[in-house]
C-alpha cells in the first residue's frame, strides 16, 4: 500500500497541489494507512515511533475535510512541547498554502496571552498548542470549539510522562460528540489505553513496527549546524573528506536540482536524482556514478531506492529523514560489497530530538563530527597542493613546460622562482569553491546523545535556537505576513523576552 501515490489517496485538490509543490513523492507507510481512514471520518489510534511521518498522516486528510471559508477552529492539535507545536503549525501552513484566507495559530505557555487572544478573535481554522495553555483559553472562553471537526493528540505517551494527561482529558471532555479524534503514541501505557477507550470508540488502529537494526561497517557522525550554514558545512565536508563517491540525501525533488547546481558551481562533478527523471535518465545518472564520470549524486529517498554502487564511500544526510526506515535505507547506500562507509548527518538545533530515535533504530550511537580548525585546514590544503604538484613531476610534458617557464622568465626579466610562485597563485585561484579559512561561526558543538530538556517557561526543549512564530500565528495564501516562517531569522539565536506568566505545565 505504501507504493500508492498521494493522488490516489483521495486528498482535496488544493492539498494535493501543495504536497506536489513541496516535492513529496510517495506516502510513508503510516501515511498510506492513516489518510484513507481519516478521510472517511473515522477515529484513529496510531502506534508509531517519532519520525515516521505522522504529521502529514493526520494533517493532509483533516485539511481535506474542513471548510476553509469558515474562520473558526475546525482542527485542534495537542502537542506535549512548544517545539513540536511550532513544528506541526508550520507543517499545516505548508500543506494549506493553496487555501485563501487560511490561518494556523500555535498557542503555548511562556508566550504572552494577548497575541494569542488576538489571533483567536481574528479567526483560525487550525489551532496547535500545548495542553495547559489550550485549557487556559477554554476556561477563559477565548477558544470556542462549537465548529470543531477534528482533534489530534500527538505523542500522547509523552504528554503522560510530562504530567499533561489530566489537562488532555479535560480538553477532550469539552469537544463536540461528533468530533473526529485521532491519537498517536509511540507506546501504549494503561492510562493512554483508557483515554483511547473512552474517547475513541471503534477507532481504526494503525501500528507501524519500527525495526531496530545494526548498521555494520558504517561509521555514523552528526554535525550540528544552523539551517542557513548547511551549504557552507557541506562544502567543507566535501573538501576535507577522502571521498571517492558520495550520495547526498535531501527531502524534496526541487532541492536535489537546487543543491546540485550549487555544488556544480563549486567545481564538483555532481548530478541530481529525483522522481521527475525518466527511467533512462536515472539509469544514465547511476551509470555515470559507477564509471566515475560523476562523483556526487544529490537524491531523494524514492529516487535512490535500490541504488547499489560499490564506490560510494560517503552518505551525507543534508536533510534529516522523515522516518527511521528512510535513514537506515540511506546509510545503507555505502559500506557495500564488504567495504566500509561513512555517514554524516547535518542536524539543525530544533531537530536534535530526532537523534536518539535514529540511534535506537540503528542500535549504534552517532559520533560528533568535527570540522578542521583554520590551522588544520591550511595545513591540509598545503599538503593537497604539494601532492598535486608532485604528481606532475614525472609527467612526459614536464620538460616542455619547464622550457616554457624559462622563456617567460627570460622574456619578462623575472626570477624563475617568481614565475613558479605566480603559477602557484594562479592554480590556487582556480581551485573551485574553497571556503575561507575562518571557522564557520554558526557550528555549535552539541552532544548527539544529550537529552532534550523541557523548558520550564513554556514547555519547549533546550537547544531551541529560535523564537516562536509571528504574533498572530501563521497565515495561508491571502493573509498578510510571512507564511510558515519563524519570527527568528533562519534559526539564529533569538533574544529572549521574559514571559508574563510562567507555568511549569503550560
Amino acid at each position: 500500500m505504501s507504493e500508492l501515490s498521494f493522488a490516489e489517496l483521495g486528498l482535496d485538490p488544493a492539498v494535493l497541489e501543495a504536497v506536489s509543490a513541496i516535492g513529496y513523492e510517495t506516502p510513508t507507510p503510516i501515511q498510506a494507512q492513516c489518510i484513507p481512514a481519516l478521510l472517511a471520518g473515522k477515529h484513529l489510534l496510531g502506534v508509531a515511533q517519532t519520525g515516521t511521518g505522522k504529521t502529514a498522516a493526520f494533517a493532509l486528510p483533516l485539511l481535506s475535510r474542513i471548510d476553509a471559508s469558515i474562520s473558526e477552529p475546525q482542527i485542534l492539535v495537542l502537542a506535549p512541547t512548544r517545539e513540536l507545536a511550532i513544528q506541526v503549525a508550520e507543517a499545516f501552513t505548508s500543506y494549506a498554502a493553496k487555501y485563501r484566507n487560511f490561518h494556523v495559530l500555535p498557542i503555548y505557555g511562556g508566550q504572552d496571552f494577548y497575541p494569542q487572544i488576538k489571533g483567536l478573535r481574528r479567526g483560525a481554522q487550525v489551532i496547535v498548542g500545548t495542553p495547559g495553555r489550550m485549557l487556559d483559553h477554554l476556561r477563559k472562553g477565548t477558544l470556542k470549539l462549537g465548529n470543531l471537526k477534528a482533534l489530534v493528540l500527538d505523542e500522547a505517551d509523552e504528554m503522560l510522562r510530562m504530567g499533561f494527561i489530566d489537562d488532555v482529558e479535560a480538553i477532550l471532555a469539552k469537544t463536540p460528540e461528533n468530533c473526529q479524534r485521532a491519537l498517536f503514541s509511540a507506546t501504549m501505557p494503561p492510562q493512554i489505553k483508557k483515554v483511547a477507550q473512552t474517547y475513541l470508540s471503534d477507532a481504526v488502529e494503525v501500528k507501524i513496527e519500527s525495526e531496530t537494526r545494526t548498521v555494520e561497517r558504517i561509521s555514523q557522525f552528526v554535525l550540528p549546524v544552523y539551517a542557513e550554514r548547511k551549504l557552507d558545512a557541506l562544502t567543507r565536508i566535501l573538501e576535507v573528506e577522502p571521498i571517492e563517491a558520495a550520495i547526498i540525501f535531501v527531502r524534496t525533488k526541487a532541492e536535489t536540482t537546487l543543491l546540485a547546481e550549487k555544488l556544480s558551481a563549486r567545481g564538483h562533478a555532481v548530478a541530481p536524482l529525483n522522481g521527475d527523471l525518466n527511467q533512462r535518465q536515472r539509469e544514465q545518472t547511476v551509470e555515470d556514478l559507477k564509471r566515475s564520470k560523476k562523483d556526487i549524486i544529490v537524491a531523494t529517498d524514492v529516487a535512490a531506492r535500490g541504488l547499489d554502487v560499490p564506490r560510494i564511500t560517503h552518505v551525507i544526510n543534508y536533510d534529516v529523514p522523515y522516518d527511521t526506515e528512510a535513514y537506515i535505507h540511506r546509510v545503507g547506500r555505502t559500506g557495500r560489497a564488504g567495504r566500509t562507509g561513512k555517514a554524516i548527518l547535518l542536524v539543525t538545533p530544533r531537530e536534535r530530538s530526532w537523534l536518539r530515535t535514529l540511534e535506537r533504530a540503528t542500535n549504534s550511537p552517532m559520533v560528533a563530527y568535527e570540522l578542521p580548525s583554520p590551522v588544520e585546514l591550511k595545513k591540509m590544503r598545503e599538503e593537497q597542493f604539494e601532492s598535486q604538484l608532485l604528481g606532475f613531476s614525472e609527467d612526459k610534458k614536464l620538460a616542455k613546460s619547464m622550457a616554457l617557464l624559462d622563456e617567460i622568465a627570460e622574456r619578462n626579466e623575472m626570477d624563475i622562482a617568481m614565475v613558479a610562485g605566480a603559477l602557484a597563485c594562479w592554480m590556487e585561484a582556480m581551485q573551485p569553491g574553497s571556503l575561507p579559512l575562518e571557522q564557520p561561526e554558526a557550528l555549535p558543538v552539541v552532544s548527539a546523545s544529550a537529552p532534550a530538556r523541557r523548558d520550564r517557561k513554556g514547555g519547549g526543549r533546550s537547544g531551541e535556537f529560535r523564537k516562536g512564530p509571528p504574533k498572530g500565528g501563521y497565515k495561508g495564501r491571502g493573509g498578510s505576513g510571512a507564511r510558515g516562517k519563524p519570527s527568528g531569522k533562519g534559526g539564529k539565536p533569538a533574544g529572549k523576552r521574559p514571559p508574563r506568566q510562567s507555568d511549569a505545565k503550560r
